[in-house]
C-alpha cells in the first residue's frame, strides 16, 4: 500500500450577484510504498474547514480593497511509515477551471452584460503558512500561472532527503509525523485574496483548487 490523498476546495467568485466550483489530475498515484495509507497504517489527510469559499463583490470598497478570507482552509497531516527512513511525501496545490477555454480563464456560470473581461486564473492569490514555516513560500501570497489550466504550486516540495520535525526552523518537513504531536509542522493554514479592480465583466464564475498529499520515491 502507499500514501496518496487529495482534497479539493471550491471557489465562488461573484461580481454583483452569486455563483460556485470542479476537478483535475496532475497528482498521480505513487510507485513506492514506504509510507502507510489510511488502511494499512492510519495515515490521515484532514481538511478541517469548509470546501467552499465565496467572493461576492457588491460594493465599491470591495472592488477597491479586495476581499481576503483568512484561515479559510486548514490541512492537518498524520503520516505513518512502513519503511523506516524511507517514507517521504510532497504536498502540492493545483488550479482547475473544469476545461474552460481559453484555459487561462475561470469557468463562467453566468454573466450580466457584455462589458469587461472574464477573470483569469492569476486573479486568485493563495497564502500557505504554519507555526514552523515549513511551506515553500510560508506566509507569502502566490498566484498560479495565467496560461496553464492545471498549474502547480508546491507547499512541501519533492525532496531527495527525509526531513523530520525537530527543530522548528523552517525546514520543509516531509517525513513521518502527526499534527497531534507536532502541530506546527503538520498543520497548514491557507488564506485567499482577490483584488478585482473595475475591468471584469459582471457575472458568476468558478474554479477549484486541489490539495494533494502523495508519497515520493
Amino acid at each position: 500500500m502507499n500514501i496518496y490523498y487529495r482534497k479539493s476546495i471550491f471557489f465562488i467568485l461573484i461580481f454583483l450577484l452569486s455563483g460556485k466550483f470542479i476537478s483535475a489530475q496532475p497528482c498521480t498515484n505513487p510507485s513506492t510504498s514506504n509510507c502507510a495509507d489510511a488502511i494499512s497504517g492510519g495515515s490521515e489527510f484532514i481538511m478541517s474547514t469548509s470546501g467552499n469559499v465565496d467572493f461576492e463583490f457588491d460594493d465599491m470598497s470591495k472592488f477597491i480593497n479586495g476581499i481576503t478570507h483568512s484561515g479559510s482552509t486548514r490541512l492537518r497531516l498524520k503520516v505513518d511509515e512502513l519503511v523506516s527512513g524511507q517514507c517521504k511525501w510532497k504536498l502540492i496545490m493545483y488550479i482547475d477551471n473544469n476545461g474552460t477555454t481559453p484555459n487561462n480563464e475561470w469557468e463562467t456560470l453566468t454573466t450580466y452584460g457584455t462589458t469587461g473581461d472574464k477573470p483569469q486564473l492569476d486573479l486568485i492569490q493563495v497564502k500557505v503558512y504554519n507555526g514552523c514555516g515549513t511551506p515553500v513560500a510560508n506566509g507569502i501570497f502566490q498566484i498560479f500561472s495565467n496560461n496553464v489550466q492545471y498549474d502547480i504550486l508546491d507547499i512541501i516540495p519533492d525532496q531527495s532527503t527525509q526531513h523530520n520535525p525537530a527543530p522548528c526552523d523552517g525546514t520543509h518537513v516531509n517525513g513521518p509525523g502527526s499534527y497531534l504531536t507536532d502541530y506546527n509542522e503538520y498543520n497548514f493554514t491557507i488564506d485567499y485574496r482577490i483584488l478585482p479592480g473595475y475591468s471584469l465583466q459582471s457575472g458568476a464564475y468558478q474554479i477549484k483548487i486541489h490539495f494533494c498529499l502523495v508519497e515520493v520515491s
